[in-house]
């Protein structure tokens, strides 16, 4: 981001932004989908139907095919009549028309593989998909960083993200396809009923995906119209850091769908209440650690990542409310997750809107007067509402979730957390100069000692379970061939 900024210009970043806000909306032709495939596809295999299953994708298939021409039609409707207005007589008019076509373009070619997402959901493969996500980003990095260092601008950047993403696409189909040995394509798999079925459950997903995507924007729209391209740039600075934790965090624990819905579908009651207060507690303790970082480091890591022109101290600001905010989210996604394999996610999807409307109102009155302070406000007060307070409620009465244990155990660690940011506050800002040296030890130590205090969040039960996956999966590298100091 620096390397961009300094390159672009904060002024054609930000347009990047805006344009990549812009297209992100395309995701809600998604319908919501893509979830209800998956819920539906783990549930047949782990009932042992491939029929069912293949019913399920292939309806999908043609779904998403058809979808995928919506989309690019879109992406052609917004470049010839959107992006007048978005670019207000710029001069830069024809080259957000480019890059709107192409990034539309790079969407639609991705939209049928959304067949495909319950397989490796299923069997759990998580590991090969971060593998190629891992291997795109950095295939990424590295050729933007050479094109725009030899003076290419956004139209190679468009253009690199658009052939890695086919290539890493192409590898996922690949791969799910040989996962699942007895998946099939055929007319005759291609069922009104499924749709039916699918769309029945898939309509309140996309009601809350409606609600995610526009609280996600909306924020930088606003301030868009409200003030410039600068603000958004200092204002992204801020989300991006916030997204980098919580993408991180959600591929590490993000696996509660598939293990929910194979209990569920196996009728262990018990057993889906146990994981879902396991899960919830494993991420308040990952999340916290990564929202203590941030408080106590946040604003010399901005200052050491951006230079010292950028105004890290306004980024800073908007980084803990919006983590605070963003975070709540992380926390009670295992709520969300349940409600979604008991199929009470319509629940979820009102609370969503609700948090929606009341974000929108913020934005409106707080954003003129406040600008990107007043944004990330608007954006964090909805969800500490919605997610501390109404969905714990709500799901409990579902599935009798044991909420004063729960209360007891998450304030028990509050404190202990509250009191090691103070100590470590006091030994860190009496120590030398901030450098990014300074910050690469201090943060590991930080991180070491905040998972420890989160001993005191789980029973003896839950922390046996914690050690017998760990070990189960160190004993599964083992026997892959992997190296036992590795």
């Amino acid at each position: 981001m620096p390397f961009l900024i300094r390159t672009l210009g904060e002024d054609l970043y930000g347009l990047w932004i805006v344009i990549g806000s812009v297209v992100g909306t395309y995701y809600l032709l998604d319908l919501g989908f893509s979830q209800a495939v998956t819920r539906y596809v783990t549930k047949f295999i782990h009932q042992n139907n491939p029929d069912g299953a293949n019913r399920i994708i292939n309806t999908a298939l043609v779904i998403y095919s058809a979808l995928g021409i919506v989309v690019l039609f879109a992406s052609m409707a917004a470049a010839r009549y959107g992006a007048e207005s978005l670019m207000d007589g710029s001069e830069n008019l024809s080259l957000a028309q480019t890059i709107l076509i192409l990034t539309g373009l790079a969407f639609a070619l991705e939209f049928p593989s959304k067949a495909f997402p319950g397989i490796v959901s299923a069997y759990m493969r998580y590991d090969f998909l971060a593998i190629v996500r891992l291997c795109k980003s950095v295939i990424d990095a590295l050729l933007i960083f050479l094109f725009l260092s030899n003076g290419y601008g956004l139209v190679a950047m468009a253009l690199i993200t658009l052939a890695t993403g086919l290539v890493s696409t192409s590898i996922f189909i690949w791969f799910t396809t040989s996962l699942f040995k007895e998946i099939r394509f055929s007319k005759s798999l291609i069922d009104m009923s499924t749709f039916k079925e699918v769309f029945n459950f898939s309509k309140w997903v996309f009601l809350f995906d409606i609600n995610t995507m526009i609280k996600g924007k909306m924020d930088i729209w606003f301030i868009a119209f409200f003030h410039s391209s600068t603000a958004v740039t200092i204002y992204y600075v801020s989300v991006r850091l916030t997204e980098y934790a919580l993408t991180f965090l959600s591929q590490a624990t993000g696996i509660t769908g598939p293990i929910f819905t194979e209990h569920y579908a196996k009728d262990e009651v018990k057993q889906l209440r146990r994981s879902v207060v396991a899960f919830l507690k494993i991420d308040i303790l990952l999340g916290s650690v990564f929202l203590s970082g941030f408080i106590l480091l946040g604003e010399d890591f901005i200052l050491l990542w951006m230079g010292e022109s950028f105004d890290s101290r306004q980024a800073y600001i908007c980084l803990i409310i919006l983590a605070l905010g963003r975070f709540t989210v992380y926390f009670s996604s295992p709520l969300h997750s349940l409600l979604m394999t008991i199929n009470k996610h319509n629940l979820s999807a009102w609370v969503s809107l609700g948090e929606t409307v009341l974000s929108l109102i913020l934005c409106w009155l707080l954003i003129p007067n406040y600008s990107i302070a007043g944004a990330a406000i608007a954006i964090s007060f909805p969800y500490l509402i919605g997610r501390i307070i109404i969905i714990p409620l709500l799901t409990a009465r579902q599935m009798e979730l044991p909420l004063l244990h729960l209360a007891i155990r998450i304030s028990m660690f509050t404190i202990l957390t509250l009191s090691l940011l103070w100590v470590s506050e006091q030994f860190y800002f009496s120590t030398a100069t901030p450098s990014l040296a300074l910050l690469t030890i201090f943060a590991p130590i930080i991180a070491v000692i905040q998972l420890i205090v989160g001993g005191t969040l789980f029973n003896n039960e839950e922390l046996q379970w914690i050690r017998q996956t760990l070990s189960n999966n160190i004993r599964f590298f083992r026997k892959s061939g992997i190296p036992k100091d590795a």
